[in-house]
């Protein structure tokens, strides 16, 4: 993705979110799926608003799904007794992103006039374990990194059928699955 802009003449940089400050010249900030992996993002958003001159721009979308059954499944099985140790310090939590209000009375509060919304895309997924494979991409990418071959796998097995559970193969072949994001625009004032 950053070669990609890069090579569109956009300046796209590689680096540390919870340190990165703008320039005075930056008059956008986008930030796509990354603030939810970030303990605290609240405090670098108000950062930044007071970081930004005046009539710049923060946009920043995260997924809300972090209530839906697939993300539950997750914290359910990682919470079972034979996979507890090993996951103690897992991070997929519950409440890793506010509400749209929340993000909109934050940046309206730091000085920012806001348009914050959320939507369920209604994605229709298809293949053999289609949630399984979606979510292995991103959300558990933390259980993946803590577990050899061999338990991945296990894991992986026991995760199929609480997500086949919640999320059955209509009669066409598909899996419909809906995601939630939020998305926040606001201009510094």
């Amino acid at each position: 993705m950053v070669e990609a802009a890069r090579e569109r003449g956009v300046d796209a940089q590689v680096g540390d979110v919870r340190t990165w400050e703008p320039r005075p010249d930056t008059d956008v900030v986008v930030t796509n799926a990354v603030l939810q992996w970030v303990p605290g993002h609240a405090d670098l958003l108000v950062r930044w608003a007071g970081q930004l001159s005046s009539g710049s721009w923060i946009a920043m979308q995260v997924p809300g799904n972090f209530d839906a059954p697939s993300h539950e499944a997750v914290r359910t099985l990682a919470r079972q007794e034979r996979w507890a140790e090993l996951l103690r310090d897992f991070p997929f939590r519950e409440a890793q992103v506010d509400s749209p209000v929340g993000y909109a009375a934050l940046l309206a509060d730091a000085g920012c006039r806001v348009d914050a919304w959320e939507t369920t895309y209604i994605h229709a997924l298809t293949g053999e374990n289609p949630v399984l494979g979606w979510i292995s991409g991103t959300a558990l990418r933390p259980v993946r990194s803590r577990l050899n071959d061999e338990q991945w796998q296990q894991f992986r097995d026991e995760l199929i059928p609480m997500l086949d559970q919640d999320y059955p193969v209509r009669p066409d072949g598909t899996t419909f699955f809906p995601f939630r994001r939020i998305f926040v625009v606001a201009q510094v004032g």
